[in-house]
Order: structure tokens, then sequence, then C-alpha cells
């Protein structure tokens, strides 16, 4: 879309791009598939990290304002933090798309050269493509239906080795970051501190660490820290605190017989009862009872638990 000689990017603010739909909940991923078409909308963006995988058909992304073109049969990772949407597509075939989300990824600590170019903003593409990634993701798709924790646990995995072998097989950048305007250069920005904030929470959150010490480990003050991650993540950074230890506590409970004070202290509550006040105001029901309720539900717990 072009108004006086401008493209999308240059006239839609980019808060207003943010797409919701495809950043994940922590400790999961999003997984689709279809028919690749140009988009019918403006650019959009998003705060996940996007695996693109093309069959049979070629398509053109336009990353505010650059042409990139790519191939079928090749894995292709990105930040979706730059506005991007596609343009043209050649063939008729199917694309897969993985999301993930910006902390899962950090957390993973996969090679430095590769997550630095992928959070600077390039595109990366496997350098020789594979026969055996089709299959990979034709039963990765298959198996989307699969929510247990056991399950999203696998394929989480899954996705990290394939990433661990695009760093050692080799990748391309395919398309140098570069910033389109300076309201996105103030924004890239700002994400990377969101990035220091993210991985300090992912680092520590079985400790008890506060707002102001993952607001120091960005290098900002709190009020600063606070209102970046809240416009980038939609939570506050006392939420995204929280879910990550109750995340983490839910796991316990279910899968392991630990002592649920030490759960509670493991999971980087101070106290016994603040641990049962935050669980219980979070789930609607104490510790103890969601323990007896995951395991009522699910059979085959015991046996996950043990693998």
């Amino acid at each position: 879309m072009k108004v006086a000689g401008k493209d999308a990017v240059d006239i839609i603010p980019f808060s207003e791009q943010v797409d919701k739909t495809r950043v994940p909940q922590p400790n999961d991923f999003l997984i689709e598939r279809h028919v690749p078409a140009s988009f019918g909308t403006p650019y959009h963006h998003h705060t996940s990290i996007e695996i693109n995988f093309l069959q049979n058909c070629s398509m053109t992304y336009s990353f505010s304002g650059q042409l990139l073109t790519l191939d079928p049969e090749r894995i292709t990772v990105f930040w979706g933090a730059a506005p991007h949407r596609v343009t043209h597509v050649t063939g008729h075939g199917k694309i897969t798309n993985i999301y993930l989300s910006l902390g899962q990824f950090i957390r993973w600590g996969l090679p430095g050269a590769m997550v630095e170019a992928i959070l600077g903003g390039a595109v990366i593409v496997a350098a020789p493509p594979s026969t055996r990634d089709a299959d990979f993701f034709d039963r990765l798709y298959g198996e989307k239906s699969q929510k247990s924790g056991p399950w999203r646990r696998v394929h989480l995995a899954e996705i990290e080795t394939r990433l661990r072998r695009l760093a050692l097989e080799g990748w391309t950048t395919a398309l140098e970051p570069r910033i389109a305007t300076e309201q996105l250069e103030l924004t890239s920005h700002a994400m990377q501190h969101v990035e220091s904030m993210l991985k300090s929470i992912a680092d520590n959150f079985t400790i008890p660490i506060n707002v102001g010490d993952i607001a120091q480990a960005a290098n900002l003050s709190t009020a600063r820290a606070g209102q970046l991650f809240k416009q980038v993540m939609g939570v506050t950074i006392k939420q995204h605190l929280q879910r990550a230890r109750l995340s983490h506590a839910r796991m316990l409970l279910t899968e392991t017989n630990e002592k649920i004070s030490t759960i509670g202290l493991d999971s980087g509550y101070p106290s016994l009862s603040a641990f049962y006040e935050s669980f219980s105001k979070a789930n609607n029901m104490s510790p103890a009872r969601y323990r007896a309720h995951a395991r009522r539900g699910n059979p085959f717990l015991p046996d996950h638990a043990s693998v």
C-alpha cells in the first residue's frame, strides 16, 4: 500500500501493526499451515521468533520495504519485530509457520552468532536444503492437537534441536538488518532492553528477585523498564515473573513428588504462605488440590514423570 510515495510502514503507527495472535504463551509454540498468498492488509509485526518452511512454491516478503524471495525446502528464521508482509507467491504450494516466544528462544541458549543475527534483525536461511525437513514439519503440524505438557515439551525440544542443527550445518544471511524509520529504530532498541529483562527472568525466576533487579539487568530505571516491558509484552514485569514461577510450580506439582513447601521455594517464592496465596489466587485452588486434580485427569503422568 502506498500513500503519497510512502510505504505502509511509514504511515501506520508501529504500535497499531502489532499482531498478538502470533505470540505464543511461555513454554509453548504456535504452528500453522496454509497456502501462501500476498497480504491484503498492511505490514504487521509481532514479538515472536518466526520459523518458515515453504513446500512447492516460492514467496517474496517485504521487510519494511526490503524485498526478499524465499525458496522452497529451506528453513527461514527471523524475529517478527520488523514490519513484514507477503508481496508475491510463485507456484501453488504450502507454508508451515512456527512461532516461538522471545523468552523461549533466549532460554535455549542457542549458538551466539545465530541468536545475535536474528535478534539484530537479520533474516537467516538454512544453507543446504534438507529433504528431511519436509517430514519434520509435516509430523509436527500433524501432531499439533497434542497439547498436553509432555507432548509440548517434546515438540519444543525437537524445534530446539532443529535450530541447533541449523547452527551447526550452516546458514546464510538472506537479508541484512536495516532500520527503516527512526520510530522502528527506537522500538528495536527498546526490544533489546526487553530481551535483557526476559533473559534475566528466565535465568533467575527460581530465586527471590524483584522488578528492580530485573530493571537493573537491562540498565534501566524501574519506571522505564516497566513501561517498555508492558508495551512490548502486553503484561507487566511482575505479571511475567509471576507467570514463569507459576508455570514452573504447576509442572513440579504435576510431574514430581516433591513436597509442596519445597516446590514453593524452588519456584522463587520467599515463603510457603506467599506461594499458597499466589498459587491459589491464580488457579482458584490450593497447590495440593491442583496436584490431585491434575493427576486424576491424566493417567499417563507417572510414566512421563520418569522420562
